[in-house]
């Protein structure tokens, strides 16, 4: 009965009628309430990824809640390793950095007490996320490195190449740029790999936004035209006005035979914003 009840709250939430899947998700956890079976822990946290995949973070944070004690009053490690993780990442998008670093904690040590590599590497990457949120930058490096581990050891690229990313981001806030634009280039190459075009123009833009920090005018200058060139040809055509208009912006700090080749590069890419 519950579960026909989720299958139908799936299928209408993937259809974008969001009242009426709440409704049913509702339904499933009033019905599961009834019966007080082990179930209802699974069922308080799929409610609560519903309501994080709407933004509805206050809701999220209620189900989780119920969830965790759910699973603590059954003694189930890794209900509670799960229900708090998605505590940890939901106080994380709130900017609530303690209670994110509490329950991030919580769940990291018994994912590892009970050797789930990947509850450590998602728990760690979340925490890494964390401690850089509260601006102990090296501390959040550290776990962020925990994480890409596991990940490249479970041949894990999707997760692998957003964690390079954002240890290159945390580097670039260190104002060290050069281990910034090495990790932002492992990325990349992941990213070109699986064919993510959109994520890779971000990526060479952040590349030369660091060549740009270095003083090297031509590499971002190049960065720049590639990072344009892709956003034009997927369509994204905001994002590539506003690399061609910060291109315009430093042409003049270029050699005149420099500027002249970036010049026909950008009419290029004007002609596909077209």
């Amino acid at each position: 009965m519950v579960e026909e009840i989720l299958r139908r709250a799936r299928e209408l939430e993937e259809n974008g009628l969001r009242e009426e899947a709440e409704k049913k998700y509702i339904e499933a956890v009033k019905e599961v309430e009834k019966e007080v079976s082990d179930f209802l822990g699974e069922v308080y946290l799929e409610v609560g990824l519903f309501y994080t995949r709407h933004e509805e973070l206050e809701k999220a944070l209620e189900f989780y809640k119920k969830s965790l004690s759910f699973y603590e009053g059954r003694g189930n490690e890794e209900g509670v390793a799960d229900a708090a993780y998605n505590l940890c990442v939901t106080y994380l998008e709130m900017g609530e950095y303690d209670e994110a670093e509490k329950y991030g904690m919580k769940a990291i040590e018994i994912y590892r007490k009970r050797g789930l590599k990947e509850g450590v590497a998602d728990a760690a990457y979340a925490l890494g996320l964390v401690y850089i949120g509260k601006a102990d930058i090296e501390k959040g490096i550290e776990f962020l490195k925990g994480a890409l581990s596991i990940y490249n050891e479970e041949g894990n690229d999707d997760a692998a190449s957003s964690v390079l990313l954002d240890i290159g981001e945390a580097y670039y806030r260190l104002e060290e740029t050069d281990s910034a634009i090495e990790h932002y280039l492992k990325a990349l190459m992941i990213l070109e790999k699986v064919g993510d075009k959109l994520t890779s123009a971000y990526l060479i833009k952040r590349i030369g936004d660091a060549y740009g920090d270095k003083g090297d005018m031509r590499k971002m200058i190049d960065s720049y035209l590639r990072a344009a060139q892709i956003y034009a040809k997927e369509g994204d055509r905001e994002a590539a006005r506003e690399i061609v208009e910060e291109i315009e912006e430093n042409l003049w700090d270029l050699t005149r035979s420099t500027r002249r080749a970036i010049v026909k590069k950008l009419d290029e890419i004007r002609a596909l914003l077209e």
